[in-house]
């Protein structure tokens, strides 16, 4: 499986022990009678996203750089064959994405390209199975696994305006690889997109791998620029040793890859068996193939440790011929390793933060209530250790006295009560600011103003109107959460301070991580419009789709925020009602064991042993607590750190 895949694998088993151990933690709290509805929502959307974790590596560059084969020699060459085409000239003739969906049968998914033309984003195209064609694959039959990885590079011939339209042709670039034949017509991809569904072993274990066209295409379909690329753990970013850098390579570069990725970026000089000419010796090779990665990472603004020298047509025959010697020398294994102990571990590190910090919110709530459970019980034994040898009217003082904390606290219940009112009423502020409704409000007064002009600015408008009124909506909604916040603080340190609870702080939220995303878009949408001065049809068909690209994004944004508000706004306010809760109970049981002792109705020492026990059960619920919690915590802290004399380089910790 090679350095890459094993590591894959390690992360595929950590992830799934994690996962276990976090069920069984969930488990250990229902039987303990523990959890309630939000804790159980929570455990379980943890589980959920460990299970639906990928780790996605895009590959980009323009044409003939050699793309498809390095994605064969990295991932497929266990085929025994090549599975993505590849060859002389262009073979990648739209973006494809290999994955594994247990949910789905084995299979490639193709959406034409006259998709383009409709007021539809990719990511809602994703799930409407009638718009795409689909060929069955059988995985078992390296053949049948080719022969329909072929229909990927498919194109068709169409009227150059027709072309246009679809944003595959520019009239005014003479310079353009894409011209009309003597009929007028111009060779165009058949397919949009594609999604390849196969039970790979490494795409099994969450990998994802993303295969994407040269400049043209890439500029041309906003799903690419504005979520595929940036939201890739890593891109490897492929050059020619034969060509070095062009124009366009350092126009992918700069416009595609830099602005969205300052870690896990990879630079692959590919081809370098093309200087092996046999008239040199190994040591003259080796300083050209220096030479050239020198100048690519000058080039670039990269240190020299950032590129990465291969072969990928030598590994990948290396691989299949099982030859050690050629794979050394393509040099293959090097990248490999760069991508097994550093973008593994980089992956592995944030979800341990996001998972670790959900859990333990989870655990400090169990642990605050045990804490109360046990705090109560153990003022219950003192109270009624004090009765022994007290005559009637001592105890019914006590009873008098625990009844009034009661009262009291009843009537701390309704400032409670007062709480809930307050917190529901900006609960449903937040929900209704960053709503889908809002959100269509916003979409549908920014096509209006597109639809009215066919100007720049009024295109430049509808989309300035779009992510306005989305960024009113989340800061809207951060005055509201600061509210929130505040409000929470206060209830807290009054509990705490009134009742003797142990709440802490509540936990802190923000919005900034949505507006950094609006912030990304509009900057985004600067580079590629922001100088635009005449509307071409192509161009209008362009801004077009990148406007339904953002609002499908955008969505995307409110509805992860709504899940991340709603997760919040549980994690603040259960806390403080499940101790009140707990207090309730204690008051309570306090109560019936005076009442008990003064009627006679059981002996003192009786009362006391009941409650002992309670008292030994809650230490060991603590302690078994502790315990399950500890081996979530140990399996979270089992980073999987590079080897030995793993590459370590500059670029990626910049």
């Amino acid at each position: 499986m090679g350095d890459f895949g094993e590591r894959i694998a390690e992360y595929g088993a950590w992830r799934g022990e994690l996962a276990a151990a976090v069920r069984r933690y969930r488990r250990w709290l229902d039987e303990a009678g523990l959890s309630d509805a939000a804790l159980e929502s929570r455990l379980e959307g943890l589980v959920e996203r460990l299970r639906d974790d990928r780790i996605s590596i895009a590959f980009v560059a323009e044409f003939s750089r050699g793309k498809s084969e390095l994605i064969n020699a990295i991932f497929f060459a266990g085929y025994g064959q090549r599975v993505l085409p590849s060859s002389a000239g262009r073979t990648t003739m739209c973006p494809t994405e290999l994955l594994h969906d247990p949910a789905r049968p084995p299979s490639i998914r193709l959406l034409p390209i006259e998709s383009r033309l409709r007021e539809t984003s990719l990511a809602e195209l994703r799930a409407r199975s009638d718009d795409w064609h689909e060929i069955p694959l059988r995985p078992d039959d390296a053949d049948s696994v080719v022969t329909a990885f072929a229909s990927v590079r498919d194109t068709r011939r169409v009227p150059a305006e027709q072309a246009a339209a679809l944003g595959l042709h520019r009239p005014d670039d003479e310079d353009s690889p894409v011209q009309p034949d003597a009929e007028g017509l111009v060779e165009i991809p058949r397919w949009r997109h594609a999604i390849v569904n196969i039970p790979d072993p490494l795409l099994e274990m969450g990998l994802v791998v993303i295969d994407t066209p040269g400049l043209n295409a890439i500029g041309n379909e906003p799903e690419l620029t504005l979520n595929l690329i940036p939201g890739a753990d890593a891109v490897l970013f492929v050059l020619a040793a034969d060509a070095g850098v062009t124009r366009s390579d350092v126009a992918v570069w700069r416009d595609h890859v830099e602005p969205a990725h300052r870690r896990g970026r990879y630079v692959v000089l590919n081809k370098i068996d093309g200087l092996w000419d046999g008239l040199r010796d190994e040591a003259e090779v080796d300083a050209e193939i220096a030479a050239q990665a020198g100048s690519a990472a000058a080039i670039l603004g990269l240190p020299e440790s950032s590129v990465f020298p291969v072969s990928a047509q030598k590994g990948l025959v290396a691989k299949i011929q099982r030859d050690p010697q050629l794979l050394r020398r393509s040099r293959l294994p090097g990248l490999e390793r760069a991508l097994a102990h550093e973008l593994v571990p980089q992956r592995q590190a944030l979800v341990r933060e996001r998972i670790g910090r959900d859990f333990d919110e989870v655990c400090a709530v169990v642990s605050s209530t045990l804490a109360a459970r046990r705090r109560n019980l153990v003022e219950q034994l003192f109270e009624l250790n004090g009765l022994r040898g007290k005559n009637r009217s001592v105890v019914e003082h006590m009873a008098a006295r625990i009844r009034g904390e009661r009262e009291e606290f009843e009537r701390s219940l309704r400032q409670l009560q007062a709480l809930r009112t307050v917190f529901a009423r900006h609960s449903g502020s937040i929900y209704d600011g960053i709503s889908v409704e809002s959100l269509r409000r916003h979409v549908r007064g920014a096509r209006e103003l597109m639809r009215s002009s066919n100007f720049s600015a009024g295109l430049r408008e509808g989309m300035a109107s779009l992510l306005a009124g989305v960024r009113a909506d989340f800061e809207a909604a951060a005055r509201v959460v600061e509210e929130v916040s505040t409000l929470m603080n206060a209830m807290y340190r009054s509990f705490n301070a009134e009742h003797g609870l142990a709440l802490g702080v509540p936990m802190p939220f923000t919005m900034r991580r949505y507006t950094d995303e609006l912030d990304r878009i509009e900057a985004l949408h600067r580079r590629q419009f922001g100088a635009l001065t005449l509307v071409t049809t192509e161009k209008w068909a362009l801004m077009r789709r990148f406007f339904e690209s953002v609002a499908a994004r955008v969505k995307e944004v409110y509805d992860l925020a709504n899940r991340d508000v709603d997760g919040w706004l549980r994690a603040v306010i259960v806390p403080i009602e499940g101790q009140v809760r707990e207090h309730q109970q204690q008051l309570r049981r306090r109560i019936e064991s005076v009442e008990r002792v003064r009627e006679a109705s059981e002996s003192l020492d009786e009362r006391i042993a009941e409650i002992e026990f309670l008292r030994t059960r809650t230490e060991q619920q603590i302690e078994i607590d502790t315990g399950r919690a500890a081996v979530v915590r140990a399996l979270l802290d089992a980073a999987l750190a590079p080897a030995a004399g793993a590459p370590v380089r500059d670029a990626i910790a910049a």
